[in-house]
Order: structure tokens, then C-alpha cells, then sequence
């Protein structure tokens, strides 16, 4: 059974039952007014036949109205007769007085309450009893309760009728409304099949203040991390073939290198004189593999989200390791330290100092001698900032742009590097939960700025 037809079977389940409570409720209160109504009028006919009885009165005085049967109850032989009554059972009325019996007459005349004769019957009447003024009859005056059935019984099938109507409009009526409220969600099921078949991302549920609505903007917004997901494997995907194409490219070149030097000396074709030589090629081209393979290794554990050994490190102190150490590879890069005499934060120290290494020895590849280079490392409210900057003759807007690419390298191409140095420079920096990025103009030197979180401890200055 569909949803549509649960819902309209469900209104109109719950509407028929209200309406028959409705009807029933009503037709109580009515029965009990009208009978109500009924028993005093009974009593107060049975008062005004007792008193108008007498003794020498052959009890035409007693005459109340054709709809009431009037019986005299002889107290002396306990016999009763009709005096008047129009109504079909008015000739059961005496029978049925004298199968109550007199004290039982007595009781009900003594209370004033009403009675029912034949109770259950087909002869079923309200009856009441008064003693006349002589105290030798017992007037009993009895009614029908057609005033109290026919009222009910009309009331009961009018209402079955209006029912019956407002069911049968209110199923029309409720299924243009559960139809017109369910369109929405057959329109977000065939966006789903055409999601699922077509695999267009770009297909967009009916959004609304209503619950349905609220539905569809949730769809919307799985639909929107979903096509962000595959927007990111797309690019993660591509970013793999670049990779893959570079790398081919860049371990080509050595290995052609090396090979032809062998084609060479096994032909013959290289004199002795020049051997060391080409074995110094040789090695230096199995040296540049050697490191791009390493690079590449490192990336590749970086991608992966190696895990990173965090321990507290004097930021500062190491900045100025690393400023001795790249001042003693080449004395003629100056570099200086701007720092705190000590910044204390949670990091992995050998790929933080590997991040440094990379920055200034960047600086010793791409830019002429006696470039100066500066390392800061700066306190901020939760984070530590570190910048690497020189005097350098800097890169264009461009150039910057894709500087953190992999193997992107600048325009002096017989520097040596693969160009990874600044990828595995924001590959460390990003594992740690940080960001970096370029400054740079053309002659105007170039700045990295790397930003940490969490400082956790800072002393000095």
C-alpha cells in the first residue's frame, strides 16, 4: 500500500470515528433530555388526574390528552381499567398496573418517582402513580416513548446521512491535499533516480519551510558534499597522473644519462683520459635519482598521513641550528635569526627542521651569492608563526601561485632540484594542522610564511 493511500485511509479512519462518537454523544444527550422532559410531564399529568378524581365522578374529569393511557387502580380489590388513552398499547396499561401490585404502586406514589412498564417490551411506556383525594384508587398514567424513540431515531439517521456525505467529501478533498503534499517527494525520487542513473551531480531537490522542504534541503546538502567529494578525487586523481607523468619525466632524464654513458664505454668511444670525468657524471645523475626517489618516498608517507612524532621543540633554538648549519654548507648565503631566545611548541621536530632545511636551502639553489636570508619565528595568540624570506630577485604573482605544485620549478631549471622542496615544505606544514604561503614580487625577494597552531609554551624575549 503506498503512502498516499495509508494517509488517506488514515483520515478518514479517524474522521469516521469521530464523527460516530459525535453522532452517539449527541443522540444520548437527546434521549436523556427528552425523556427527562417526558417523566416530568408524566408526573405532572398523574398529579392532575389524581386530583381531579372524586368519588361520584365516574372519572370523565380524569381525561388528560389522547397521547397518555389513564388507568385506575382499585386499592380495595386490586383490580384495575382503563379511563382514557388514545394510544395504540393504551389497553395493556390496567394489565400491566396490576402486575406491579399495590405496594409497589404505593412506593412509586409515595416517592413520586417514575416507573417503566413492560421494561424491554414491545409495550415499553413511562408510568407514574398518584393516590386520588378519596385514597381508594391509584390513578397510574402511562405513556408511550415514541415522543422519546421517533426524535432519536430521526436525529440518529440524519446525522449517518451528513456523515456518510462529509466522509465521502473529505476523502476527495484529502486526496487533492495528500497529493498535492506528496508531489514534492515524487519529484525528489525521480532527482534521486536520475542522481543515481545519470550521475548528475548538479540535480537539486525542491527545497521549503516545510517538512518536506526541510527534507529536500537536507538531500541538497548530501548532494553538495557528495559532488565535493567527487570534485576532490577528480583533482586528487589528476594530481596522481601529474605526478606520475612528472616523475617519469624527471627519473628519464638521469637514466638516459646514464645509459648512454654506458652505450658509450661498451663501444669504446669514451678515451681513458676523459673516464673520470664521465664517472663523475655518472654518479652525479645517480645521486640527483637518488634524492628525487627520496623526495618522492617522503611525499608519498606524508600523503598517506604518516604520523607525525610531536614533542615539545624550542622553536627558536632550532631555527638557529638550522641558519648555522646552511651558513657552513655555503658561506657566501648570510643568514640571520629573528627570533625569541626560546618558543616552546608541540611539533615533530626532524620534519620542522626538515621544513627549514628545504626553505634555505631553496634559497642557496634559486638565488644569486650573497643573498641575504632571514629566519623569524613569531608568537601569535594560539599559533607560532615562522617566515623564511631573502633578498633575492624574487618570482612573479604567477610563479608563487603554483610554487607549492610538485616538481614546479622556477625559471632557472639547471639548479638540480626535481622540484619538490616546497611540496614536501607544505605537505609537513598542513600534517601539523597549519598553512603556508608565498609573498613575492619580481626583484623584490620572496617571503614563506608558515603558520602553526596551538603554541604551547613561550618563554624569553
Amino acid at each position: 500500500m503506498s503512502l498516499r493511500t495509508r494517509l488517506l485511509a488514515g483520515l478518514l479512519g479517524v474522521s469516521a470515528v469521530l464523527l460516530v462518537v459525535l453522532s452517539l454523544a449527541s443522540v444520548l444527550v437527546l434521549r436523556g433530555h427528552l425523556r427527562t422532559r417526558l417523566e416530568g410531564q408524566v408526573q405532572a399529568a398523574t398529579v392532575t388526574a389524581a386530583r381531579r378524581v372524586v368519588e361520584d365522578d365516574p372519572l370523565a374529569q380524569a381525561l388528560t390528552g389522547s397521547t397518555y393511557a389513564v388507568a385506575a387502580y382499585d386499592m380495595a380489590n386490586g383490580t384495575a381499567h382503563l379511563v382514557s388513552g388514545d394510544a395504540d398499547n393504551a389497553a395493556v396499561v390496567p394489565g400491566l398496573a396490576e402486575a406491579l401490585g399495590r405496594n409497589r404502586l404505593l412506593a412509586y406514589a409515595a416517592r413520586g418517582d417514575t416507573f417503566d412498564l413492560d421494561p424491554g417490551g414491545e409495550n415499553e411506556m413511562i408510568a407514574a402513580a398518584a393516590l386520588s383525594r378519596s385514597g381508594l384508587r391509584l390513578m397510574v398514567v402511562a405513556v408511550p416513548l415514541d415522543a422519546v424513540d421517533d426524535p432519536v431515531r430521526h436525529l440518529l439517521v440524519s446525522e449517518l446521512t451528513t456523515g456518510g456525505v462529509l466522509i465521502l467529501l473529505l476523502a476527495a478533498g484529502g486526496r487533492l491535499l495528500i497529493a498535492g503534499g506528496l508531489a514534492p517527494l515524487g519529484k525528489m525520487a525521480r532527482t534521486a533516480h536520475l542522481v543515481a542513473e545519470g550521475g548528475d551531480l548538479s540535480a537539486r531537490m525542491p527545497e521549503g519551510p516545510s517538512e518536506v522542504g526541510r527534507l529536500g534541503a537536507a538531500i541538497n546538502l548530501m548532494l553538495d558534499r557528495i559532488a565535493d567529494a567527487f570534485r576532490d578525487r577528480q583533482a586528487s586523481e589528476d594530481r596522481v597522473r601529474r605526478f606520475a607523468t612528472d616523475a617519469s619525466h624527471e627519473l628519464r632524464t638521469p637514466l638516459s644519462t646514464i645509459s648512454g654513458y654506458a652505450e658509450l664505454y661498451r663501444a669504446g668511444a669514451i678515451p681513458s683520459e676523459d673516464l673520470p670525468k664521465i664517472m663523475g657524471r655518472i654518479e652525479a645523475e645517480a645521486n640527483r635519482m637518488g634524492r628525487l626517489v627520496g623526495e618522492m618516498l617522503e611525499l608519498a608517507r606524508l600523503d598517506r598521513g604518516a604520523a607525525l612524532a610531536l614533542a615539545e621543540t624550542d622553536l627558536a633554538e632550532l631555527a638557529r641550528e638550522v641558519a648555522a648549519d646552511s651558513a657552513a654548507l655555503d658561506p657566501a648565503y648570510p643568514v640571520t635569526v629573528d627570533a625569541p631566545s626560546s618558543l616552546v611548541a608541540v611539533v615533530d621536530e626532524a620534519r620542522i627542521r626538515q621544513v627549514l632545511v628545504n626553505l634555505l636551502g631553496n634559497v642557496r639553489a634559486h638565488t644569486p651569492e650573497e643573498t641575504k636570508a632571514t629566519v623569524r619565528i613569531l608568537r601569535a595568540p594560539g599559533a607560532v608563526t615562522i617566515q623564511v624570506s631573502d633578498t633575492g630577485p624574487g618570482m612573479s604573482p604567477e610563479q608563487a601561485e603554483r610554487a607549492f605544485d610538485r616538481f614546479q620549478r622556477g625559471e632557472d631549471h639547471l639548479s638540480g632540484g626535481a622540484g619538490l622542496g616546497l611540496s614536501i615544505v607544505k605537505a609537513i606544514v598542513e600534517a601539523h594542522g597549519g598553512r603556508c604561503r608565498i609573498i613575492s614580487s619580481p626583484g623584490g625577494g620572496m617571503a614563506v610564511h608558515i603558520g602553526l597552531p596551538v603554541v604551547q609554551k613561550a618563554t624569553g624575549g
